[in-house]
């Protein structure tokens, strides 16, 4: 009796985990990216959906010992892949040949959401760098407030699939309606970050049968897209198995704790606190481009020079980390250099 209830409360804590992170990424996803909604309960609905990208996620950098920067960036693609190929199809529109989309998702879902968000924000926090973390959230900050400016242009107001799911128009937020909303996203991160003091495990295994249930789930999905799709579901499988090799070729050579195991522990108070100022930083960055009455032409200008430069980014570190995959250093953790000059800025 006592074992099985000690595999309940297991198993309602990890998915308590999953739900959280899932929340607290979606932000990044959905919420920095588009206002559909000011609603937090349609945020927590979102976590549901996204709550199988980040279990998939979650459960490659325990089952391959991710434990380093660079290792990361073959497990959080698979969180992009999943959420913009099995969410939505938009993973897909560019062909089967061309990867702008699974570059740029890989950048702005795998790296700033998951990475950014979570492992970033999450090491920072650990490490005590209150001075870190603020500048971290300030920068988040003013790139969602520039971002958001992009929602000002007619072909994003009246996007099809933002129509579809929503039966009307974009509603442009003015600056004080957009500060609301900014600092509701930002509190949530921030009630987030404080949860893993309880919820962060310092492995994620979930049972088999559930990471059947998740492929299957996934792969249906897929499927079902290809009808509408036919490359989606090689396309799919493909650049899953590109991952999973690279993946593999980590595990072989990977010692120590994984980035579960390193960020487990107590959240520190102070630089927690300091999550806040994202919120400031991006209503007074959109508030400025509201008064200022900035160009449309200047804002399509920003919005395409950003996607650009986001799927240039991407494409390069990823192919960087499938090419470190099976020679990188062991010791090359989150203690690594690039992570402590990150820690120290």
């Amino acid at each position: 009796m006592r074992t099985f209830v000690t595999a309940v409360v297991t198993g309602l804590r990890r998915s308590a985990f999953v739900f959280v992170v899932a929340a607290v990424a979606a932000v990044g996803s959905e919420r920095m990216f588009w206002y559909w909604s000011t609603d937090l309960g349609s945020q927590l609905f979102v976590a549901l959906f996204y709550s199988i990208p980040v279990g998939v996620t979650l459960w490659a950098i325990d089952r391959y010992g991710v434990s380093s920067l660079w290792a990361l960036w073959l497990a959080t693609p698979l969180y992009a892949l999943i959420t913009e190929g099995v969410i939505t199809p938009v993973v897909y529109s560019g062909g089967p040949l061309v990867p702008i989309f699974p570059a740029w998702f890989a950048f702005w879902h795998g790296m700033l959401a998951f990475g950014g968000l979570i492992i970033g924000l999450r090491f920072l926090i650990l490490a005590g760098r209150t001075t870190a973390v603020a500048a971290a959230s300030l920068g988040l900050g003013v790139f969602w407030g520039l971002w958001s400016t992009t929602l000002w242009l007619p072909e994003n107001v009246e996007d099809p699939e933002l129509i579809a799911d929503q039966g009307s128009a974009l509603q442009i937020l003015d600056p004080g309606e957009f500060a609301a909303y900014a600092a509701l996203f930002t509190g949530l991160v921030l009630v987030g970050h404080g949860l893993f003091s309880w919820l962060w495990p310092a492995s994620f295994r979930p049972a088999r049968w559930t990471i059947r249930l998740w492929c299957v789930l996934v792969l249906i999905v897929v499927a079902a897209w290809s009808a509408v799709v036919p490359w989606a579901f090689p396309m799919f499988l493909a650049y899953a198995w590109l991952h999973r090799w690279g993946l593999r070729r980590h595990e072989r050579i990977a010692e120590g704790p994984n980035l579960l195991e390193q960020l487990a522990g107590p959240t520190p108070r102070r630089p927690l606190v300091a999550v806040a100022t994202m919120a400031p930083a991006a209503a007074i960055t959109y508030t400025a481009c509201w008064q200022l009455e900035v160009p449309l032409e200047a804002v399509r200008a920003f919005m395409w020079s950003m996607i650009a430069a986001q799927t240039i980014a991407g494409f390069v570190i990823s192919v960087m980390a499938l090419r470190r995959a099976g020679r990188s250093s062991t010791t090359e953790r989150l203690t690594d250099p690039l992570a402590s000059t990150l820690a120290q800025t």
